[in-house]
């Protein structure tokens, strides 16, 4: 048989089958070929292998001609179909202005949310090979922390037994005072070891990084940032070489850093050796919990599992082996990406995108809706072109091409508004949100726009485009419009799309519903003390001051604003919220000869006498610091009912002894004579931890927070405040001047963002659903005037009229609010890490969703059918 040789099936292949599904009945000039060919195949067996040859070239180049002729085609076809379709569109210019700002909405409400998914969780960080990048934490097992720094000595233990990493290198972020400029200012500053800088993969601007020779002679050398080279030093190539008075001590700066480097957060400025820490002999002999934050870099081929395994390990053996303070101590591997973005962030951008894309879903189908709606009057149009030969995928191609370009033009619209949601996202975002400041519109953005347009034209298109292209050419030429065409001929496929479009706008309004309702059960919580009319600055004196000189600075600074008009009290606090998961160490003496010693979550303060006035925390027992708690008197201390309770549950702590530290440690025992209320001063979301408070005349600090309560609005007082102090020392640094309500308010700004975006996206889905509905009944109504006519001249009454009109709208929409309903019992899930106060489940939420849905779609369905009653049937027989 012709097709049992394998190289006739190729010539057949390629010669006859191909040509003959790609030729055009107008290529007749290749019939004659065609015929030659197969009287040739018929002879093969008799043919000599020249014929042979010439027989496979003839046919592999008319196939290649074929395919030529054919792209050519459609190539005209494309061309033809895009000026039609611009031509439509410009036809109706009402129609394609409503339907591109429609899909500008979602699309733009897209490109801005991918864009900040783009920069701040897909692109990668600028380090080398930043995924091999891990953060190294000390976990508690027993309190449930998994991120805390580490102790010196255990990280040295840590280098020498692993086995999955290639270095790690050890750092500590603090704030340093910056002097010999115009004015003193406190920066970032990071105290690191000098292989942190190779174990990044990162190289200098100018200069170069500090060596381990000059980190372990404790050189004073400094590499500063990328802005703080332009901002102190004007960006002069000069820099390399000059001095920084850094808490009031001169370093050298020996290299600048390129601008993208910003480790470990965006405000560091500096970065100097990890020896210049005080007590850095002390610290190198710590084991357990420290200061100190750990950077590793895996080792080729080694997973991150392999790494928490062998990490894990370590830590039971130094658990063994130093069991007075590493007990129940492990180690947490984190890779850096997902340390520097967190993992609400992550979850909270996610859930974002989904809710955009709801947005964008919601308005495809309100444009299928106008394309369907506008198709009836394209029915004679399809059905001419019908008539004349024209096959249904030809005009299915024809309206999917309308449609692609109707995307293509809302995505460009889309792409504009993008740039200014862009904008606005960063000026009212949370500034925890890493990266934020540098979302930019790129080529992955380019490309995501492009693909999100295409899709969503193949989208809202192809359902009208099918049903479109099914009219009946006979029906349409005679101009039949019965009960069975027109929009009733559509009515399931343009109910099942207001379905849809209410399912999404339950689904998005239940997830905002419940982070709202979390954000006002955040609200109500009482932070334990009074943040109104407070003003708050930072002060630091040189780090060379003596204890008693910072003694007398600080007794001047509380007498000289006290004695401001407009100031009510004064007080001072080393900090006033709580960052990360403080311990230490306390001994708690239960009597004479019995002492308890344990390690927990603890913060510790030195406040000045007035601290808990200005801030009206309440006193549950004892009294407040005084005049006579200075570093003549007995040690004393007040602490917060966490604390009281953790020690001394259902007794009197007053009188009380501890100390902090070790059992057989040098410090002194503290008598506590006061009791004051919890502040949650690590947020409001966390409950308070215990919480011990110092008498700042008896261990004064050198970094000081001043609050001044004032009897009008506190930013009023700032510059003159600000005079005050430096009328007592001008070489002393103030920063971070606020207000403390807008402190407090900045703690829960992630919330605030979260919830203020969902309810934005969840509103413009409702309106859209709104619209939807009501344009569907409009169009039914008009269509329907004649039959609305009937029946009132037939007896019916304008209620029922009403009533049926309204019936139609409200049983698409419960439908949808069923559907959405049910979908947001089981995808609320999601939101779990993002809620506080309320479960998914939310009955509240469920309820007055619903509600609101039925509230918004009972309106609009009463408009049309409101007009629809008015019907005067006479008029519309009449008009028929």
């Amino acid at each position: 048989m012709l097709f049992a040789k394998p190289h006739l099936k190729l010539i057949a292949l390629v010669g006859i089958i191909v040509p003959r599904r790609l030729r055009a009945d107008w290529i007749e000039e290749w019939e004659a070929e065609l015929n030659h060919r197969e009287l040739l195949l018929a002879e093969w067996d008799r043919l000599d292998w020249r014929n042979k040859i010439d027989l496979i070239r003839r046919s592999t180049s008319a196939f290649w001609d074929a395919l030529w002729l054919q792209r050519r085609r459609l190539e005209d076809d494309l061309i033809q179909d895009l000026l039609l379709g611009l031509r439509m569109l410009a036809r109706h210019p009402s129609f394609t202005l409503i339907a591109v700002l429609t899909l500008a909405l979602g699309i733009g409400a897209n490109i801005t949310i991918f864009s900040v998914i783009n920069t701040v969780l897909l692109r990668p960080l600028p380090y080398g090979d930043a995924d091999a990048l891990v953060f190294l934490w000390t976990e508690s097992r027993t309190q449930n922390v998994k991120k805390r720094p580490s102790a010196y000595d255990t990280i040295n233990h840590w280098r020498d037994q692993n086995a999955s990493f290639e270095d790690l290198a050890v750092f500590d972020p603090t704030s340093v005072t910056l002097s010999g400029a115009s004015e003193p200012e406190q920066v970032m500053s990071v105290r690191t070891s000098a292989n942190l800088f190779t174990l990044l993969g990162v190289s200098p601007l100018l200069g170069r990084t500090f060596t381990p020779g000059e980190v372990q002679q404790k050189t004073r050398v400094a590499v500063i940032s990328h802005g703080l080279w332009q901002r102190a030093f004007g960006a002069s190539e000069n820099v390399l070489g000059q001095r920084l008075e850094i808490d009031g001590v001169s370093s050298r700066v020996i290299g600048v850093m390129p601008e993208s480097f910003q480790f470990p957060k965006s405000d560091t400025a500096l970065w100097e050796p990890n020896t210049l820490t005080p007590n850095w002999e002390q610290q190198q002999t710590q084991r357990g919990t420290g200061s100190w934050r750990v950077v590793g870099r895996l080792k080729p081929k080694i997973t991150l599992q392999q790494a928490q395994t062998d990490m894990s390990t370590i830590a039971k053996r130094l658990e063994g082996a130093f069991p007075d303070s590493n007990k129940d101590l492990g180690v947490n591997v984190v890779p850096l990406h997902m340390q520097l973005v967190g993992g609400n962030t992550r979850s909270a951008l996610w859930t974002l995108f989904g809710a955009v894309v709801c947005v964008l879903l919601v308005a495809c189908t309100n444009v299928a809706n106008l394309m369907l709606a506008r198709g009836i009057a394209r029915e004679r149009e399809m059905a001419i072109r019908m008539a004349l030969g024209a096959r249904r995928m030809r005009l299915i191609r024809q309206l999917l091409t309308e449609s692609s370009l109707l995307a293509l033009l809302a995505g460009a619209v889309g792409l504009l508004l993008a740039y200014v949601g862009i904008k606005l996202l960063i000026i009212l975002s949370s500034p925890n949100i890493a990266n934020l400041d540098r979302v930019v519109v790129d080529s992955r953005v380019l490309a995501f726009t492009i693909f999100v347009s295409l899709s969503t034209g193949l989208l809202f298109g192809l359902a009208p485009a099918l049903k479109i292209s099914q009219g009946r050419p006979g029906d349409a030429l005679k101009g039949i419009r019965s009960v069975n065409g027109g929009i009733l001929r559509g009515w399931r496929l343009r109910g099942l799309l207001i379905v849809t479009e209410f399912g999404l706008a339950m689904l998005l309004l239940s997830g905002a519903g419940l982070l709202l309702r979390s954000f006002m059960h955040l609200q109500a919580i009482d932070p334990g003390f009074d943040p109104t009319r407070i003003l708050i600055l930072q002060t630091a004196p040189p780090q060379n001051r003596t204890s008693d000189q910072r003694r007398f600075f600080y007794q001047q600074v509380n007498e000289r604003i006290t004695a401001l008009p407009g100031v009510e009290s004064v007080g001072l606090s080393e900090e006033i919220f709580i960052s990360g998961n403080p311990v230490g160490q306390i001994t708690v003496e239960h009597d004479s000869s019995n002492a308890e010693s344990l390690r927990m979550p603890l913060r510790q303060d030195d406040v000045s006498e007035g601290f808990f006035q200005t801030l009206r925390v309440p006193l549950r027992q004892g009294r407040f610091f005084n005049a006579q708690d200075n570093q003549g008197s007995v040690p004393v201390t007040i602490i917060n009912e966490a604390m009281a309770r953790r020690f001394w549950p259902g007794d009197e702590a007053l009188g009380r002894r501890f100390k902090v530290g070790a059992a057989n440690s040098d410090n002194p025992w503290l008598t506590v004579i006061g009791v004051v209320g919890d502040m949650r001063r690590q947020g409001l979301e966390r409950e308070p931890i215990a919480q011990m408070f110092l008498p700042h005349q008896q261990s004064p600090s050198r970094r000081m927070n001043v609050l001044v309560r004032t009897t009008s609005e506190p930013t009023q007082l700032a510059a003159v405040v600000r005079d005050e102090i430096r009328s007592i020392d001008r070489t002393v640094s103030i920063s971070g001047v606020s207000t403390l309500d807008s402190q407090l308010a900045t703690a829960v700004a992630p919330r605030r963002f979260q919830t203020w975006l969902l309810s934005v996206f969840s509103a413009m889905a409702l309106l859209l659903a709104a619209i939807g509905i009501y344009g569907l009944l409009h169009q039914s109504v008009a269509l329907r005037t004649h039959e609305i006519g009937m029946r009132m001249a037939l007896g019916a009454q304008s209620r029922d009229v009403l009533r049926l009109v309204v019936g139609q709208g409200m049983g698409l929409a419960l439908v949808g609010i069923g559907v959405g309903w049910l979908a947001a019992l089981c995808l609320t899930r999601v939101l779990s890490a993002l809620l506080f106060g309320v479960t998914p489940h939310d009955a509240m939420t469920f309820i007055t969703v619903p509600l609101l849905l039925l509230s918004v779609a009972l309106l609009v369905c009463y408009l049309p059918a409101r007009r629809a009653s008015k019907v005067d049937p006479i008029v519309a027989l009449r008009n028929e």
